[in-house]
C-alpha cells in the first residue's frame, strides 16, 4: 500500500485518523496507551523519512556539484575550440588562395 501511496500525488498530505484525534470510543486509560503507541510510531516513522531525506538531498547536492564542474569544463572546451576555429578562419581569408573570381 505504501508503494501506491508513494505515486499518488498529494497523498502525504492527507490526515489520517490517528492524526485527526477522531474517536468511534470515547477516551479512556487503555485508550491513552493505544494513542501514544500509535504516535511513536508514527514518530518514528517521520523521524526515518526526515532522515533519508536528508541523505537523498547530500546526494543530489553532490551530483550537482559534480554536473556545474564537468559543464564548466566543457564549456572552456568548447569556446577554446570555437576561438581556434575562428583564428584558423581569419588566417583562411587573409591568405590569397590563388583562385580568381568572377562577379556576375
Amino acid at each position: 500500500m505504501e508503494k501506491i501511496a508513494a505515486n499518488l500525488s498529494g497523498i502525504h498530505e492527507l490526515k489520517s485518523v490517528g492524526s485527526t484525534g477522531i474517536r468511534s470510543i470515547p477516551p479512556s486509560s487503555k485508550s491513552a496507551y493505544l494513542d501514544l503507541y500509535m504516535r511513536q510510531n508514527e514518530r518514528d516513522r517521520l523521524e526515518k523519512e526526515k532522515t533519508r531525506l536528508q541523505k537523498r538531498r547530500k546526494q543530489i547536492d553532490q551530483n550537482l556539484i559534480v554536473i556545474n564542474k564537468r559543464m564548466a569544463r566543457l564549456l572552456k572546451i568548447a569556446t577554446v575550440d570555437n576561438k581556434q576555429l575562428e583564428r584558423i578562419g581569419e588566417k583562411a581569408s587573409s591568405e590569397p588562395s590563388g583562385h580568381t573570381v568572377l562577379g556576375y
